[in-house]
């Protein structure tokens, strides 16, 4: 993958010495949106209650209560706008570095999956994968309870759970090798999405844009809007507006502070902007806010929860 580490997010899961963190969400119906996004981590997502439509790795997928989504890392995914019904999930995010290194079961194993060699399916469903989704559901639970509890030697009960869970998928999922097809489209989204997280704080016009893909304006406005479900502008402001909610939410700021320094040189429109992503207008919350409506986190760290 070409220069991958410019394209790493900037969230942290976990700690440097146990990366993994544990998020519980609500979407509401309707949302604006989850913008499409990566990160090197592997994610472990159940869907508790309702149901949506992903976009991972360019496929939109339908996903539903009791489905369980497993992605690992550098997987293009996110929710386009208007695709949920009161949507529950409890995730696992989690660095692959935390399962094998230079052993045979990271490099035999882990390696694959990390680098994109090896794909399972996206998605295991009840109907599908009955025994499988059981199987998972059961890890599943210990691997939360043992997180939230804490008792001691949690860490090794953790990451023993998760290694199950790799072992489950290879032992019981069909798994497919890599498919060069579609690799130079998500590159180049990878490229754009990291443009914009690079240059959010200053004006940044669709020519930039295009310029990072080699494409012509039209071509590139045709060709973002195809696979991400928005248009690169909508894309743009709903990444600032996932930095102005993390900034309001400390309440040391001023609210045209904030909306300068996050791109925005009107403040009527970044009111408009803010109102569409929360539903509100913008004010010093004290609390965490994310632009994409999340309206319940996992108490502890949950200004940590990942950004694009």
């Amino acid at each position: 993958m070409e220069q991958k580490g410019q394209y790493l997010e900037k969230g942290r899961h976990g700690t440097p010495m146990f990366p993994v963190e544990y998020y519980d969400c609500e979407y509401p119906a309707n949302l604006a949106g989850l913008p499409v996004h990566w990160h090197e981590e592997f994610e472990v997502t159940y869907v508790r209650k309702g149901s949506c439509t992903y976009l991972i790795d360019l496929m939109p997928i339908r996903v539903k209560k009791g489905d369980f989504l497993f992605l690992p890392s550098g997987v293009l995914h996110g929710i386009p706008e208007g695709n949920t019904k009161m949507l529950e999930t409890e995730s696992f995010v989690f660095h692959p570095g935390m399962l094998g290194g230079m052993d045979v079961c990271g490099v035999k194993y882990i390696s694959p999956l990390e680098n994109g060699d090896i794909r399972f399916p996206y998605v295991f469903s009840k109907e599908g994968t009955g025994e499988l989704s059981k199987g998972l559901k059961m890890l599943f639970d210990r691997l939360k309870n043992s997180f939230l509890d804490r008792e001691n030697g949690y860490e090794m009960e953790v990451k023993a759970c998760l290694l199950e869970m790799v072992l489950l998928l290879y032992r019981e999922s069909s798994f497919e090798r890599r498919k060069e097809e579609n690799q130079s489209t998500i590159e180049r989204l990878r490229k754009v999405i990291q443009y914009i997280k690079e240059n959010y704080q200053k004006p940044v016009t669709v020519g930039e844009l295009a310029a990072v893909c080699h494409f012509s304006e039209c071509y590139f406005m045709r060709f973002f809007k195809q696979y991400m479900n928005m248009t690169c502008v909508e894309y743009m402001n709903q990444y600032r507006m996932e930095i102005a909610a993390e900034r309001l939410a400390s309440g040391r700021e001023s609210i045209t502070d904030i909306a300068l320094d996050t791109g925005f040189n009107n403040i009527s429109y970044f009111n408009r902007v803010f109102k569409k992503s929360f539903g509100m207008t913008p004010k010093p919350t004290g609390r965490p806010m994310r632009a994409w409506n999340w309206i319940r986190w996992n108490e502890r760290d949950a200004v940590n929860a990942f950004l694009l």
